[in-house]
């Protein structure tokens, strides 16, 4: 997915939506990607995806967004949730207030019942979001108590689909720890940023907790330097795929 980066390293943290003013093949790239999910979920029930990454800068929180506005075009009920703990991109990207209660909140208040009061509808792209909340000091601990297997199996009763953002797998462990909930992971490569041993490190540290990793999306790929016609690069570099079918990370 190509979230249209500019000279400096500092603009991958800016959010680049889909939505009429985007350019075609960024629109189809996502379009694509709904559509591997949509079958996955229809053949094995896939609803709650993680997207993570190796390590920070490499647009996760960008593909997680775009990804949850895709799949609510067609017509589907979807919740953006915010797992990112450490260094939550999520409610800057999307404009919420950071004082808002959030995922942090109900964990701690060991009560489901709250969660309602931590969910923000943004009528214009017909999401719901769930916030991180307040920032806790401990996030792997708080996402390996129990309530959080009840909060996700709400939340999986309350919508089609549940995307979350999650760290850097390979920098914490709180994508693994949260891999128990998931019925799949994503996970975003960028080039110039993601090494090959930091992929296949990331592949390590996700089959160790036996997380379901349902394919790779490669973010900020520039089809112009590759020296292809458009159609032919985005075809095979926008795209999903199933790690279990490429063996060159083995």
């Amino acid at each position: 997915m190509n979230d249209k980066p500019s000279k400096k390293r500092a603009s991958h943290r800016r959010l680049f939506l889909v939505g009429k003013d985007a350019p075609f093949q960024f629109v189809e790239a996502y379009k694509s990607l709904r559509t591997n999910l949509e079958f996955l979920s229809a053949t094995s029930n896939c609803k709650t995806i993680l997207i993570t990454s190796s390590v920070p800068e490499e647009g996760k929180s960008n593909v997680a967004i775009n990804l949850a506005m895709t799949l609510a075009t067609s017509n589907k009920r979807v919740i953006l949730v915010d797992c990112d703990m450490r260094k939550s991109a999520i409610s800057r990207y999307l404009r919420i207030p950071r004082n808002r209660p959030g995922l942090t909140n109900v964990i701690t208040s060991k009560d489901v019942s709250t969660l309602p009061d931590s969910l923000v509808r943004l009528k214009d792209h017909d999401i719901t979001v769930l916030p991180v909340g307040t920032i806790p000091p401990n996030p792997a601990e708080l996402l390996s108590t129990p309530i959080v297997e009840r909060i996700f199996s709400a939340l999986q009763q309350a919508y089609d689909y549940v995307i979350v953002d999650t760290p850097p797998v390979s920098v914490v462990t709180d994508a693994a720890v949260l891999s128990r909930v998931a019925d799949g992971v994503v996970l975003v490569v960028r080039p110039g940023v993601t090494t090959i041993q930091g992929a296949q490190l990331s592949k390590k540290n996700l089959e160790a907790v036996n997380a379901h990793i349902l394919g790779v999306v490669m973010n900020g790929y520039n089809a112009k330097k590759t020296g292809r016609k458009d159609g032919y690069s985005y075809a095979y570099s926008y795209g999903y795929y199933d790690t279990k079918q490429d063996s060159s990370d083995e």
